[in-house]
């Protein structure tokens, strides 16, 4: 868990840092930049979202193989 945790971290800084370096380093007009970064920023959510959805589905089918494991065996 704590490895996914540092994972997004790290995720989310270098995000930040390449949005503002492209901010710095962009030719392009103020409206077509402000346009870029919010296009951006939902790809960005949009990825968050699907690595969250695919990390739940990886947890729930562990789970479900705990709970089989948990009432086959014998302590």
């Amino acid at each position: 868990m704590r490895q996914i945790g540092r994972f997004l971290m790290g995720l989310l800084v270098g995000w930040v840092v390449g949005s503002l370096v492209g901010l710095l380093l962009a030719p392009a007009p103020g409206p077509s930049t402000q346009q870029r970064i919010v296009q951006a920023y939902q790809k960005f959510l949009a990825d968050i979202q699907e690595a969250a959805k695919a990390r739940r589905q990886e947890l729930e089918q562990e789970l479900e193989r705990l709970r089989r494991a948990g009432g086959s065996s014998t302590l």
